[in-house]
This record gives structure tokens, sequence and C-alpha cells, in this order.
């Protein structure tokens, strides 16, 4: 798991030369598809044929509006209009490429009232700048962003995958200790695709039921950088993991399980993070969660977590609590404070119409976060959505309502 400097430089170089590229592939990238889209139309039938076999074209377009406030004296209102495209293409039976492009356009009191509000938004930061900042102005922003570009290869015993891609290593719902490459916040309810990662990826499958994998992440430095083996396998009806890694400044060591106790559903993950320099400022790290969820035969499904860590601070002067939504996540530090609690209830009234109602207790911070989620399906590329978010917590003696968003949303896919 030690890498030499000068062959990290080596990396650094053969990384560069092969993503160098991809800047620049953000400008090309709308041309190309509509280019593509065009000759769809123009070609012969023979043609036709074959495109539809082996190209996939999707997308949609969500309006996002929200309503901020703490009492009814003020109200802050946004808008996000978000378009997204998705193309892939098969090469043969064992290439393939992707392209995934994400579109916001923003406007609305935040972004006249939070200075440079174009690198607020861009939280998912990659040392390889993907993102352009098409209009950036004190009213309105429109920016674009590549989330997906990779090349893959596939058969029957290999899966490789290069470019930046989502490793998703996790197996709980809404934290994931094991998920070294591309944690997320589970505030983001938004962004269902989640951040990705500009890597090499090897799955090498040593039977039906377990593989090896390892995967490596570009950075410009080699301490901001994740070189990662997992070991997947099924023993006893469950399902695990054991992985090893050198994670940013830490070597890392976990395990992760995913099974069942009769008809409840049990999933784990456990890291353990060991810097690489022993200083005064740096100690060992524990962070596991575990999680339980089971489904009733009217339709009703529970899950229920607990998240610690053990660097988490325990004074709750320290955090804001409103700003756990915008909260930076890593697999060290997934809350800010130590003992974390989670709970979610959904229902599916009928075919078109879902609910859902999602909290979570930070204890040191003595804060509560509440998520009812309201979901129709209007017609069959059509949804509607509201959510909400609630935050509690406690100020001085008493335990108030210290923020409230209000999301409405509508999504057209295609």
């Amino acid at each position: 798991m030690i890498i030499r400097n000068s062959n990290y430089s080596k990396l650094l170089a053969f990384f560069a030369n092969s993503l160098g590229f991809l800047r620049e592939i953000l400008r090309a990238a709308r041309l190309l598809i509509f280019i593509l889209l065009f000759t769809l139309q123009s070609h012969a039938q023979e043609t036709q044929t074959w495109v539809q076999q082996n190209i996939q074209f999707s997308g949609y377009i969500k309006y996002l509006n929200t309503a901020t406030f703490q009492d009814l004296d003020a109200i802050l209102n946004d808008n996000i209009l978000h378009n997204r495209l998705n193309l892939k293409v098969y090469l043969n039976d064992n290439f393939s490429t992707t392209l995934e492009v994400r579109n916001r356009v923003f406007w609305g009191n935040s972004i006249q009232g939070v200075p440079d509000y174009a690198t607020f938004i861009d939280t998912d930061f990659q040392d390889i700048d993907l993102s352009i900042n098409l209009v950036n102005k004190p009213a309105l922003l429109v920016h674009s962003k590549i989330d997906r570009l990779y090349i893959e290869y596939q058969s029957d015993k290999w899966h490789v995958t290069f470019g930046r891609q989502r490793i998703n290593w996790g197996k709980n719902l809404a934290w994931n200790p094991n998920d070294l490459f591309n944690a997320y916040n589970f505030f983001d309810f938004d962004y269902e695709e989640r951040p990705g990662a500009d890597a090499l990826r090897v799955q090498y499958y040593t039977s039906g039921n377990s593989s090896i994998e390892t995967a490596i992440n570009y950075t410009d430095k080699w301490e901001d950088n994740t070189l990662a083996l997992k070991y997947n396998f099924h023993k006893y009806n469950y399902d695990f993991q054991v992985l090893a890694a050198k994670y940013l400044q830490d070597y890392t060591l976990g395990v992760g399980w995913e099974g069942a106790i009769k008809n409840m559903g049990i999933k784990g993950e456990l890291s353990y993070f060991i810097p690489q320099e022993n200083t005064d400022e740096t100690e060992n790290a524990f962070v596991g969660a575990v999680s339980m969820d089971y489904y009733f035969k009217n339709g009703v499904s529970i899950n229920l977590g607990t998240l610690y860590n053990s660097l988490g601070v325990t004074d709750r002067t320290e955090i804001d609590l409103t700003s756990l939504n915008n909260f930076t996540q890593s697999a060290k530090r997934l809350m800010p404070n130590r003992w974390s609690f989670f709970g979610q209830i959904s229902k599916s009234v009928t075919a078109a119409l879902n609910t859902s109602f999602s909290t979570i207790y930070a204890y040191e911070l003595q804060g509560v976060y509440l998520m009812p989620q309201v979901s129709y399906s209007i017609a069959q590329n059509w949804d509607f959505d509201t959510v909400a978010q609630v935050f509690y917590g406690k100020e001085e003696d008493s335990f108030e309502n210290i923020a409230n968003s209000i999301y409405l949303r509508f999504r057209w896919s295609f």
C-alpha cells in the first residue's frame, strides 16, 4: 500500500495525460450531443437500427422552488431549473463509454445574498475541473458540470472503469463509513445521482459470490489521494466486504456486511483510520454505522440506523445546526458530532402516490432534523414532490424551531 513520491509523480503524469483533456470536453459535449441527435434523424433506417441498439440517450428537466424561513416575518425564496443529459454508447460487446452533464440555473434571494454563490453550490470538487459558469451575475447563475465521463470494459471475470464515475462502497441508507471515494450528504435529496470521482477502478470476479476490487482516484497531491483494495464474499447468508486503503492522510481498515434475520434486513459498516504521521494534533479514529430495515405487508417500510464517530464534537456550541444541509462530508466525518440516530418510515399509498418521513437526531448537538416527503407520479414521465426540512435545537434553556425549508419540485423525464 506504500507508493513513493517519485512513483506517485509518474502516476500523476499518467492520469494528467489521460484525463487532462476532459476540461475541454465540457464545451464540446453539448455540441456533440446535438450533432448526434441530428444524425439520428438524418441516417437511413439501417443506421437507425444500429443506433437504437447501441446508444442510450436520456435525461430530465426539474424545477425546484424553495421557501426558507424561521418564522413568518421573513421568507427567502429560491429557484433552480435543473437539466440532466445522459449519453451511453456501447462500442462493442466489451467496451462502452458514458457521458453525463448536469446543467443548473439559479435565481432568487440566496444568490443575491451570498457572496460568490457559484463556489457555494459546487460542493462536489475535483482536481480536474469539468464545470463552467455560463452566466454568473448577482441575480442569475447558470452552472454546467460533467459529473460522469468514463470508459468501461466488461467481460465474464473483469470489470474496468476509467474516468469520472461513482464508486459506491456503502451499504447503509443514511451513513456510509466504507464509502471512501464518494461520501454524500443525506440532506441533499435533490442530487439523486450523487457525487463521482476521477478514478481507475478494477473489479475481478473470482466466483459468483466473491470478487476483488481496487480503485485509485486522481488528485494533484499524493496526500489528498485515495488508494483502496476491497474483497467481497458471501458467507452464512450474508454479504461481507473487507477493505484496506490509504485514505487521504490516513491508513484505513474497514468491514461491511448485509444480510437478514428472518424478515429484518441488517446492514453495517465499520472503518478505522490511522494517521500516517503521528503528531499532537492527530489521533486514530473509529467510525461505525449499523441499520435495520423491515417491510410490512401493508406497504409500510421502516429503516432505523445509528452512527458513531470517535472524533465528533461533544459541545453543541461548536456547530451551527442550520448548516447541516451544507455540511461537507467525508468517510471519516459523516456527521460533526459523535452519536447520531436515524429513522425513516415510508408508505406506498397508491401506485402513483408515495409518502415518507425521515428524522435524524444529533445527540451531542441536541438537534433534531425532520424531513416529510410526498411524491406523486402525474403521468408516465411527469413527477411532483413536496419536501420539508425542519430543524429543532436547544437554544439556551429551551428547545426551539431554528430553521425551516419547504421544497416544491416538478420533474419531466425523457
